[in-house]
């Protein structure tokens, strides 16, 4: 290695590093359903890639949960208030702020 070469190659290549820091971020989307069969309210907690968003937002308007997504919480009627605590804890998004947008 040079004498000139820094110490770490990875300040030499800051794109790396923002590419890396957008890979990890995610949404959480929040999908009310239907069971057709049981005729009950269900819903659905799933996170994908931040960067697969309008992919996402394709699929859930075709009615589908792509395979890219995961679903972390599914229940039927309404969400309780645990599980929306649990999914505020562990993803960041608070149900009550999507639902109720500041005017």
């Amino acid at each position: 290695m040079s004498a000139d070469a820094p110490d770490n190659m990875m300040e030499r290549l800051p794109h790396y590093r923002v590419q890396y820091e957008a890979a990890k971020k995610i949404h959480v989307y929040y999908i009310p359903a239907q069971d057709e069969t049981r005729r009950e309210k269900m819903y659905f907690y799933a996170i994908a890639s931040a960067a697969l968003h309008e992919e996402m937002l394709r699929c859930l308007k075709l009615g589908d949960i792509p395979h890219f997504a995961a679903v972390v919480e599914k229940g039927y009627g309404e969400p309780t208030a645990e599980v929306k605590s649990k999914i505020k804890a562990y993803y960041g998004f608070d149900h009550e702020a999507a639902e109720n947008p500041p005017i």
